[in-house]
């Protein structure tokens, strides 16, 4: 599939310009390419984001940052209040060449917002060009957080995977899926190894728990999360987080709380 050319602010007369736009539960957009890198970011919500290599699941206090010309799908759960900062492809040298999940600090935060106070053609050496400074001097010194799900090339594969991102309770195991792949079993292992770097199992565990901390995020209870990414009890969702991470999930989320409106 050739991705859609957005311009959203591609024209915007300034290089760093911001836009806040509301999703309802289940809206997407389908693949997609901007001139201009993004910060990607929502106040409510949780996004997830695809690319041909990776998906993420970004709740609030953490964005994206995805460069200029690479495609991307989005699909929303929740209300979703998206903030994005768009940066114009020449100022983007330093920024990092490939998708980025990092941390909303409380500067940063507020910086977002007090962007979008400004006019699209803000005085650069007035209050808004200090603003898009700031912005700018915070991405330079962004860190990724590497809770990226890697995805499989191959389309078989990739079916599988596809399913599990919209369904990460499902329990089936590589046996029930080589119809729905048109692989057999050991195809299937074979590329989930090859192409994300993880055996079937452990692709599926990292995919419940980034799923399940992103809805830790949003104020969910364990309890409930855990059954909603397919495991029996909270402390059987914990104990695999800790394996997978190394941390238990109340460290993994301490600073990954939503901002106040």
């Amino acid at each position: 599939m050739r991705p859609e050319y957005r311009r959203n602010l591609d024209d915007a007369p300034r290089p760093v310009a911001a836009m806040a736009k509301a999703w309802r539960d289940g809206d997407s957009i389908p693949l997609h390419i901007h001139r201009r890198g993004q910060l990607i970011h929502a106040m409510t919500g949780v996004m997830r984001i695809e690319t041909a290599n990776a998906a993420w699941l970004v709740p609030p206090a953490l964005a994206l940052w995805m460069p200029p010309q690479h495609p991307h799908s989005m699909v929303m759960r929740g209300h979703l209040e998206m903030r994005t900062v768009y940066i114009d492809d020449d100022i983007c040298k330093g920024l990092p060449e490939k998708p980025t999940l990092i941390e909303i600090s409380g500067l940063l935060h507020e910086l977002i917002l007090s962007a979008l106070e400004e006019p699209l053609d803000y005085d650069e050496a007035g209050r808004g060009g200090l603003i898009a400074q700031l912005i700018l001097t915070e991405l330079r010194h962004m860190q990724d957080r590497k809770l990226a799900v890697p995805m499989p090339r191959d389309p078989r594969a990739l079916r599988v995977a596809r399913i599990l991102l919209e369904n990460p309770d499902n329990d089936q195991s590589l046996d029930d899926w080589t119809a729905i792949a048109g692989a057999s079993r050991r195809t299937l292992a074979r590329l989930f190894r090859a192409e994300t770097g993880f055996s079937f199992a452990e692709w599926r565990a990292r995919l419940r728990g980034i799923d399940g901390l992103a809805r830790l995020a949003t104020g969910s209870s364990v309890s409930s999360v855990a059954a909603s990414v397919g495991y029996a009890s909270p402390s059987a969702f914990s104990a695999m987080i800790r394996r997978n991470f190394g941390h238990p999930p109340k460290r993994l989320i301490a600073r990954t709380a939503a901002y106040p409106q």
